[in-house]
């Protein structure tokens, strides 16, 4: 840090050892018919479904063991994503620092929003992969480990 501030400036490799503790927290599947792939992972692959974290357009699945499922309707998302695609959303314990780092070393990151559950902000990778990056709000988490789920 004192090398940052001196110079003021920063390398990609000094903000990345800030170590800002991405873990993955929901993998986001978008798809057209959310009742059919719902019973998909319920009555085929045994999910649960949280009742708390669901709606009409977005199914929270928790799986026997690793990370949690979500079901969103393609056209009820911000970014238009499009049937078939998936969202990797990663969590943080400062959302603002990840945001504030990645944007530092060049990262096209959109505006951190309230998702409910949390703030965040999406961005892709060089190959345009859809990610995500949450911090929980501590009520969110807390019901997360009740129901046990890594978070």
């Amino acid at each position: 840090m004192a090398r940052e501030e001196a110079s003021g400036t920063s390398t990609k490799t000094e903000i990345m050892e800030q170590k800002l503790g991405y873990r993955v927290g929901l993998v986001r599947l978008f798809v057209r018919d959310i009742e059919k792939v719902k019973a998909f992972y319920v009555e085929t692959l045994g999910m649960e479904i949280i009742p708390e974290f669901t709606n009409d357009t977005f199914i929270f699945l928790k799986p026997s063991a690793g990370t949690p499922i979500a079901l969103q309707k393609a056209e009820d998302t911000e970014s238009a994503a499009q049937v078939g695609s998936t969202e990797l959303s990663l969590f943080v314990d400062d959302v603002d620092g990840a945001w504030n780092d990645l944007k530092a070393v060049g990262v096209e990151v959109g505006e951190i929003v309230d998702i409910g559950a949390g703030r965040a902000f999406f961005f892709k990778d060089p190959e345009g992969q859809a990610l995500g990056v949450s911090q929980l709000y501590p009520q969110v988490d807390a019901l997360r480990r009740q129901y046990g789920i890594q978070s």
